[in-house]
């Protein structure tokens, strides 16, 4: 099966959090870095999906994003966790956590927004 993984590398959240998964072993995993690959960012957008609303990963043809693809890795992981499952993770730990990515990026000096419109 193969994943396809876009996220911020900018971020130093979501760069670990595609460090630790262990999904290379059955699947095909490819991770990129979403600043790199702008069409493909393009792409995504025309189907609704926005990277500056979260990590998106497509699997075969399927899109996930934001709290939803972080289940769908965590489905596919050997190591699953219930916690990402959990309306509580869906509706308030993920959009605390993406906060907290845009206020770490300012403090660094980074752009939390990554600009792929033409």
């Amino acid at each position: 099966m193969k994943i396809e993984i876009y996220y911020d590398k900018e971020c130093s959240f979501c760069n670990k959090y595609t460090q630790i998964l262990n999904l290379r072993k059955e699947h095909d995993v490819i991770i990129k870095n979403a600043r790199e690959d702008l069409q493909k960012l393009r792409y995504f957008y025309s189907y609704g999906y926005d990277i500056n609303n979260g990590i998106i990963v497509q699997i075969e043809d399927n899109i996930y994003q934001g709290a939803k693809a972080i289940a769908m890795l965590d489905n596919l992981s050997e190591q699953s966790s219930f916690i990402y499952k959990t309306k509580l993770f869906q509706s308030f730990l993920y959009p605390v956590l993406k906060i907290i990515r845009k206020i770490t990026l300012f403090i660094l000096g980074r752009n939390s927004k990554i600009n792929f419109e033409e």
